[in-house]
């Protein structure tokens, strides 16, 4: 086993920065301050994993960051050497401002995309997660700190307006993408709205086609909103708020929560046809189910599965997204898809476009498209 008793750093499972993050950022400051010189070989994958504690799944994603940043050169049967800072002379330094929602797909993936681009065209990409805390302070030292170094250009992904105003007041210029309508404030050199109601009139005229008179909108909080379309098709909508507890590994917490929602109210139907009707609208159940989250999908299907209701004999099914990421099920599921690769694509040509001084203008909206499936 290798001996790493000078590793300059550690991790902290109680920080909201990701293992991978901390990781890549101890590297990283490890090789500006001189520890690591140039030439010399990094610790490897497993020894970094055993010093710090941590998966060796951790260890080969921050080295592959550092790999991707031109800072060393992994060479088969001799390791990650070292560049250091001038092994690749960057164009400017893009800061990347996210929450800190690791479990998230859409994030996950939209950044990833991002940065492979950016980091490909010879710009450095620096990842900042900013998001209140359990006690519901908002800690933007580490944005703090990064701001104290050169920064070309800011993207902030969905609406921080903590994270916003400190960059509007630092001077750097910054695009932010989110579900506001505008962004008002100095230094803010352009926004993309998310409207994630886009499909809405598509799922309606669907809906209409299938003959669906009753439905229910089910989401966790501040959801996409179907109700306008889904009324001015004539179509009755009732909506219905899961609460999800705090504590878990979210998706699998999301999915617990609605499936136990929904089998307890399928439950009620079995017992009392009457007080389950009065539940769930003018029939026992509506004639379409449209969820605002995958992951209240996946439970609710589950809970649908074990009452013996079937997709869409017994009720029609249409389901938020993300491409590439189900939910499954028997049949083609009807869906409102998000495209976080394509989304980031789009963002990332016009930052290239604006940083290169070309045309090319931020896409002005970004949003779900409607895919018709087996369940509507």
């Amino acid at each position: 086993m290798e001996s790493l008793d000078k590793l300059p750093f550690a991790v902290a499972r109680s920080s909201r920065a990701t293992l991978v993050e901390q990781v890549a950022e101890g590297l990283r400051r490890a090789i500006d301050s001189g520890f690591y010189k140039p030439g010399d070989v990094l610790p490897t994958t497993r020894g970094l994993a055993d010093a710090l504690g941590v998966s060796r799944i951790v260890t080969r994603a921050a080295v592959r960051e550092l790999a991707e940043a031109g800072l060393i050169n992994p060479k088969p049967s001799v390791g990650s050497v070292v560049l250091g800072r001038h092994g690749k002379l960057w164009r400017g330094n893009v800061l990347f401002i996210s929450r800190a929602k690791g479990w998230m797909y859409y994030a996950n993936v939209f950044t990833a995309t991002l940065r492979t681009r950016l980091v490909k065209a010879g710009w450095l990409f620096t990842h900042v997660a900013v998001e209140p805390g359990a006690d519901g302070n908002v800690d933007v030292s580490e944005l703090e700190l990064q701001l104290t170094h050169p920064v070309t250009l800011a993207v902030v992904l969905f609406d921080n307006p903590v994270a916003e105003r400190l960059l509007s007041r630092s001077g750097v210029p910054f695009v932010t993408i989110g579900d506001v309508q505008s962004c008002r404030l100095k230094g803010c050199v352009g926004h993309v709205r998310y409207d994630r109601s886009a499909a809405a009139s598509e799922i309606a005229k669907a809906a209409v086609e299938a003959g669906v008179k009753t439905a229910l909108q089910v989401g966790c909080a501040d959801f996409d909103d179907i109700g306008a379309a889904m009324k001015a098709a004539g179509i009755r909508t009732k909506k219905w708020t899961i609460p999800i507890p705090k504590d878990g590994i979210m998706p699998m917490v999301v999915s617990s929560a609605a499936r136990d929602a929904f089998a307890e109210r399928l439950a009620g139907r079995a017992r009392c046809p009457q007080r389950a009707a009065a539940a769930w609208g003018q029939a026992a159940l509506p004639d379409l189910v449209y969820f605002s989250d995958d992951y209240l999908c996946v439970g609710a299907l589950a809970a649908f599965v074990a009452a013996d209701i079937r997709v869409p004999d017994d009720v029609r099914v249409v389901t938020w997204a993300n491409s590439g990421n189900g939910p499954f099920y028997a049949k083609e599921l009807t869906r409102t898809e998000m495209d976080p690769q394509g989304d980031a694509d789009k963002i990332a040509t016009a930052v290239l476009a604006r940083l290169e001084n070309r045309p090319g203008d931020l896409p002005p909206t970004l949003g779900p498209v409607f895919r018709r499936g087996a369940t509507l």
